[in-house]
């Protein structure tokens, strides 16, 4: 701390110790009530009056291990707000957030070893005449109990009907219920409210459990509004009411219900002891191994699990496994003195809420201002002593615990049938044998291409290095043997290891237990309900990963040799991206407008997709490619005979085997998607681009040819439901989108109930004003208003969550952050939408100062010139000068550039040939056009922006340099 802070310290100190009354904090209250009951369900329930707002008095209150859940009313949790911000050591949380408007909101905070599942939740935002509320099924000592938190907004809202609706619903199928909340109806009070508030609990065969008054405003008369409403009061061994000064004038009421909660279980974790081991050791052990009975042995599973056995006896020796015990410590920074600081704070308020005199007030105002400082810098220091000086890894998790970037995912469900989740993640969609059997017949009837067949080379030890040290993963798959294991002693294992993996392509077998996979689900929504709203995320052993990369190595070389890939898919090949797909489509678009042209796009969404590929459909297609019957035997052995199962905690599901489908996180996945979805445009009549299973085709027409070019796109949809359906995959009608696009001259001339529906196997597909095509959204315009929205909106949802660490973190951890979480928003795919107004531009500036503020801590209305100059960042209109030119860099001279987008360019003297850079003449040919609709394309603006260009920059050597010389260029103009 200091000085200023010091002696500010002393002179609170003396001159409050007068007034300072040494009483109980109120965590000490609750630990000495719930302290005699330790093997009853203990709930409290607080009106917090903003979480956010009072997480630190959070931390410090509820500290009590006897607690079992926190209700909260007047949560002020918005969705934009991470769990993890607000999490409390020991808990888990679980919200309904007011999702529109300020206050509102109820959250429960539950100990983790509780089962549980949400019953009912209210609808966001609350119908006017309704209250807020979360109710949760628990398992308590083999019984399920409903355990709820209610708030009604105000004592005008009329929650009465909806309240009785829901005790109606749910009360009879519980043998016990808790519910408490904030009312907002005084029982102390003779009125119509309390009466029919009291009638519904009666009704419902429940009970208020009595109390005092427990809301004191000042100059008001103290009124009950929290209650505590129970199905069996003598199962209540005791229930009270706190003073909660410090959240708001509510009290904090308690209630001990005499079932018993299960025990938190100590969750261990078995972690080798890497940082304990002796390097120099562990290699000598290594290099003196005797690999001679691997290399007798004939099986190539036989090898792999000789070598998994040795290396993990190695290492059994030098890091041996040990259980690591998890603890739930308290907030690091949440000191002794600092627990001080907030007590003295709680009396000080509660003295001047009894004596609200000047005096008292300042006394209060200067305890406050004091704990807020000690806080706020006791978190500063564990703040910049947890980032400073770290590795990234750590920081970045550090971070991810504070809730900057993407929020962990819910909990899972205690009750989850992880056998039967794993049944629905292996199974695959019904394919009809007749189906299948015409569609092999027609693949093996292919011609042989003239191409030279494909055979796998020998790896040598090089390429297996590379391959290891390019996987960044840690994660350790079913096979114990992770990244961490191999890089210590890999320059002593690598000649075994490379005579294993090629062992496994010369004999065309894939080791059994490199094809097994711990799968964790993920939920894609909070709180889901069926098993298709869980994400498998699959587990593959690290040394299955790096086979796959030295065979996606040379498959890739093949087929690029060869030019089988479709030449649109734009999805994980190399120098392509969305954003290229992005680009041509566009650029498209607007060539089509500068010659007075519509244009119908349609874009198609396969149903899970990767998992329904047919493996036998697969290799038949592999084959027609010209690859060798040993490397199909390969692929075979690598498709066939994989199993998966659940892995939560130390909970296991069966063994499932999968029947199709990729690999799920397997590195060959993506490619061998791209090779058999290869042949779906081959009858297509419209232009089409593809981006793994994202698949857009678009057709243009004069207006009055539009009915015309939707027949067009409806054929084209005909001959992708005869391909699907003769492949096995599923197009799902309700998520495709079709978007008429043209001019704003043109567009007001359709007559839309004269065209003909855009029709995908019987299903109508409406026409949408706007759509979402890989992540940018296109209007009816083209003009780019929907997407400057979305792009506004998670700069300010991510700026928002960033904020309340701006006085907390180091200025190189904010320039970090920012370019790592909010500059990617502006600038992905920025090169594709061009065609902005002044207006528009504007916006991209301000929402770019969005970020330099939060760096530099500025206020609204201070300029920023000077600061984005010490950033050495560029004006957005500038930024995207250097995208634009980057890109077109990679496109002329980068070998693996998407051919669509080549052929867009043309040097003046007709050729490619790289010796021109030392020419002066490096110039580009500008194409023809007509409008300013294709005069903000892409293709116009980057070959006036290069053009443009001082030769010695168009003549760098490589595309660092050139990025760096375009941004110093740019900067010194």
């Amino acid at each position: 701390m200091s000085e200023d802070n010091d002696s500010h310290t002393e002179s609170f100190s003396a001159s409050s110790n007068n007034s300072f009354v040494d009483v109980p904090s109120l965590a000490d209250t609750l630990e000495s009530h719930f302290s005699d009951v330790p093997g009853n369900f203990n709930v409290v329930h607080i009106n917090a009056q903003s979480v956010p707002a009072h997480y630190s008095d959070m931390l410090a209150t509820f500290d009590c291990k006897n607690i079992h859940a926190i209700l909260v009313s007047e949560s002020w949790l918005k969705p934009c707000l991470p769990s993890t911000s607000y999490s409390l050591p020991g808990f888990q949380l679980i919200r309904n957030d007011r999702a529109s408007g300020g206050g509102g909101g109820v959250a429960i905070y539950l100990r983790p070893q509780i089962p549980f599942s949400i019953v009912d939740v209210s609808a966001q935002p609350p119908p006017p005449n309704a209250g807020e509320h979360l109710f949760l099924e628990v398992n308590l000592s083999h019984m399920k109990v409903l355990l709820g938190v209610y708030y009604s907004p105000s004592s005008r809202v009329n929650f009465f009907p909806s309240f009785d609706k829901i005790l109606e619903n749910l009360t009879p199928s519980y043998s016990h219920t808790i519910i408490m909340g904030d009312f907002n109806t005084c029982l102390l009070k003779n009125y119509s409210r309390s009466s029919l508030l009291q009638s519904i609990v009666q009704s419902s065969n429940l009970s208020i459990l009595p109390s005092s008054a427990t809301h004191h405003f000042p100059n008001c008369n103290p009124s009950l509004l929290d209650l505590a409403i129970v199905s069996s009061p003598q199962h209540v061994s005791k229930h009270g009411q706190c003073v909660a000064d410090m959240f708001s004038y509510h009290d904090l009421i308690f209630l001990s219900y005499k079932i018993r909660p299960p025990k938190l279980k100590p969750k261990t974790l078995l972690l080798r002891n890497f940082s304990g081991m002796n390097i120099d050791n562990l290699r000598r052990d290594a290099s003196s191994i005797d690999w001679n009975p691997l290399i007798t042995t004939e099986s190539i599973d036989e090898k792999v699990n000789l070598f998994t056995d040795t290396l993990v006896q190695l290492y059994d020796v030098h890091a041996p496994v040990r259980a690591v015990k998890l603890k739930h410590l308290p907030a690091p920074w949440l000191t002794d003195d600092v627990r001080a600081a907030m007590h003295k704070k709680a009396i000080c308020k509660a003295k001047f809420k009894c004596r609200p005199t000047s005096s008292n007030r300042d006394l209060y105002v200067k305890a406050r201002n004091h704990s807020n400082r000690v806080c706020r810098d006791a978190q500063r220091r564990h703040v910049h002593s947890s980032v400073e000086n770290g590795d990234p890894a750590k920081v970045w998790k550090f971070l991810k615990s504070m809730g900057v970037g993407k929020s962990r995912q819910e909990s899972l469900p205690k009750d989850l049938d992880i056998d039967s989740l794993n049944q629905h993640f292996s199974s695959s969609s019904l394919y009809s044998g007749t189906t299948k059997a015409a569609t092999l017949n027609h693949l093996s009837n292919f011609p042989t291409p003239d191409h030279s067949v494909f055979n796998f080379s020998q790896f040598s030890d090089c390429d297996v290095k590379k391959s290891i040290v390019s996987i960044t993963s840690n994660a350790v798959g079913s096979d114990c043997v992770s990244r961490k294991m191999i890089l210590p002693v890999l320059d002593e294992i690598l000649p075994i290891l490379c005579y294993i993996l090629n062992f496994s392509i010369s004999k065309g077998v894939f080791p059994s237990i490199w094809k097994e996979a711990k799968i964790t689900p993920l939920p894609k929504k909070s709180n889901p309900t069926t098993f298709s709203e869980y994400r498998p995320i699959s587990i593959l052993p690290f040394l299955s990963k790096v086979l796959e990369r030295l065979v996606h190595n040379q498959l890739s070389a093949f087929l690029c040799k060869n030019s089988l890939l479709n030449p649109f898919q734009s999805g994980f090949r190399p120098g392509h991206s969305t954003t290229t797909a992005l680009v041509n489509v566009s650029d498209d678009i607007r060539l089509g407008m500068d010659k007075g042209n519509l244009t119908v796009l349609c874009l198609l969404d396969f149903s899970n997709a990767f998992n329904t590929v047919d493996f036998d459909i697969l290799l038949a297609i592999l084959r027609s490619l010209n690859i060798s019957p040993n490397v199909i035997d390969w692929f075979r052995s690598y498709l066939f005979g994989r199993r998966q199962r659940i892995t939560i905690d130390e909970a296991c599901s069966s063994w499932c085997y999968t029947s199709a489908g990729v690999p799920q996180g397997g590195v060959l996945s993506p490619l061998l998607f791209a090779i058999f979805i290869n042949s779906i445009s081959k009858k297509l009549l419209s232009f089409y681009h593809l981006y793994a299973d994202d698949l857009q085709i678009y057709t243009q027409s004069p207006l009055k040819d539009l009915d015309a070019a939707i027949r067009v796109i409806n054929r084209d949809l005909d001959s992708i439901c005869e391909w699907s359906e003769a492949h096995g995959l599923k197009v799902n009608p309700s998520k495709t989108q079709v978007i008429v696009v043209g001019s704003s001259r043109l567009m007001p001339k359709v007559n839309w109930s004269q065209l003909p529906q855009v029709v995908f196997n019987g299903t109508a597909i409406p026409i949408s004003e706007k759509v979402k095509n890989l992540g940018v959204w296109i209007d009816k315009h083209l003009s780019w208003g929907p997407q400057l929205q979305e792009v506004s909106r998670k700069i300010f949802a991510s700026a928002k969550s960033l904020r309340r660490l701006r006085n907390f973190l180091p200025t190189a951890t904010k320039i970090a952050l920012a370019q790592s979480l909010l500059l990617p928003i502006l600038d992905y795919a920025d090169v594709s939408y061009l065609d902005l107004t002044e207006a528009q531009f504007d916006k991209l500036e301000r929402l770019q100062n969005v970020c330099i503020r939060f760096i530099f801590g500025l206020r609204k209305y201070d300029h920023i010139s000077d600061f984005r100059m010490k950033l050495k960042w560029l004006p957005i209109r500038l930024r995207r000068n250097v995208h634009i030119l980057s890109l077109l860099y990679s496109v002329l001279f980068s070998p693996k550039t998407p051919a669509y987008l080549k052929e867009r360019f043309k040097f003046l003297h007709d050729t490619h040939s790289r010796h021109l850079r030392s020419s002066e003449n490096l110039r580009l040919e500008m194409p023809s056009h007509s409008t300013n609709y294709y005069d903000k394309s892409f293709t116009i603006q980057a070959v006036r922006l290069w053009n443009a260009l001082p030769v010695s920059v168009r003549q760098a050597q490589t595309l660092p340099i050139f990025k760096n010389m375009v941004n110093d260029h740019y900067l010194s103009s």
